[in-house]
Parts: C-alpha cells; structure tokens; sequence
C-alpha cells in the first residue's frame, strides 16, 4: 500500500503518478516496465518515488487497484433481479461499462492484465489480493444466479464453470487489446455483444 503521505498529495497529482505508472506497465509489463521513466514521466525524482512508494511493486499494486475500483465503482445491480430474460443483457451493461469507463485511457485494461504475471505473492499483497477475491466473489455468484434462472448450464462444477469465464475473458481481452486504441463506440459495442455471444454459447444449458 502506498504511504499515508501519498494520499495527501493533491488528487490531480495522485492522478498524475498512477497514469505514468499504468502507462508504462501496460506497455511492458510488470518486470520490464521501467521504474526512472515513470517517474520522469511524472516529473518526480527517484527519491520522491521511494517517499511515497516502498517499491515498484507498491506502485504498480497501487495503481492496478485504482483503475480496476475505478471501473467497477458504477456498476451495481441485485442478484435477485436478474432473470432468465434479462441475464444476459445486464451482463452486456457490465462489459459496457467497463468498456466504455476505459475508452478514454487505452492502457487501463494493459495495466490491469499485466498482473497476471505477479507471483502468488504479489497477488497476496493488499489492497489487490481484497478487490480480487471481491471480483471473484462476484462472478461466482452471477453464475449461481444464473443456474438459478435456468440460463447456465448446471452439467459442470462450479469451479470449471468460473475458470471456464475466465479464460474466454483473458482470451477476448488479449485478442482486444492491440486494437484498443483505435476504438470507436461502434467497435466497443461490436465487443461487447461478441464477448456476451461467446460467453453465451459456452455456457448456456443444452437444448
């Protein structure tokens, strides 16, 4: 976790640091990132970096959480709302938005996957390891919902079905990602609907 000093900074400058940082970590990744050009590009000293920060590690879990709280922050719905009619569009309304909160900032989604490859115990260190398991808390519950409504299929285990999701997420995103930049609202609204369509096909109940 940052140092307490860091949040007294002003929020525009708190902003300013976290996008460098998310920047050059969506462009090479945790391990080859470069800790000096973040700073230069957020006009702080080597120095200054350790005063708020205790190491790259620190930054880059700092600014992961941030964006991944940012783009969820809007999305609320109720379990007990979702029906065998509407699931799956309401599914579609999450993606959007996400999408949507990261069309302006091309490299959140960079940022946010290069956590996949932190060690176990990177992934451990709060707050990230907390806004994990909520996430994944979530996703569980959305598909027990969806057996409930009769939507997802009840054939295969909890666990597979979620890792399952998982990974034609990962897929999708990977295959987005390079494209991001150049995206339009029409390109994100075509991602979105491929992205529910897959996710759809795999796991709705047999006919």
């Amino acid at each position: 976790m940052p140092r307490p000093r860091f949040h007294k900074l002003p929020i525009e400058k708190q902003e300013n640091i976290l996008a460098s940082a998310a920047r050059e970590f969506a462009a090479n990744g945790y391990h080859n990132a470069s800790l000096n050009q973040i700073l230069v590009n957020a006009g702080l000293s080597k120095g200054a970096a350790y005063y708020y920060f205790d190491d790259k590690a620190d930054l880059f879990i700092t600014a992961v959480t941030h964006y991944s709280q940012m783009i969820m922050a809007d999305i609320t719905f109720d379990l007990e709302m979702l029906t065998a009619e509407n699931f799956w569009s309401v599914l579609g309304e999450v993606y959007r938005h996400q999408f949507h909160q990261a069309q302006d900032r091309p490299w959140i989604f960079g940022a946010i996957k290069a956590a996949g490859s932190l060690s176990p115990e990177l992934l451990a260190q709060e707050p990230l390891a907390s806004f994990a398991e909520e996430m994944q808390a979530t996703l569980r519950q959305l598909l027990i919902r969806g057996q409930a409504v009769g939507v997802i299929r009840t054939d295969l285990s909890d666990d597979l079905l979620y890792a399952l999701v998982m990974a034609i997420d990962e897929a999708h995103d990977q295959w987005l990602l390079p494209q991001w930049s150049t995206m339009d609202a029409d390109d994100i609204a075509t991602a979105v609907a491929r992205i529910i369509n897959l996710l759809q096909r795999l796991l709705s109940p047999s006919l």
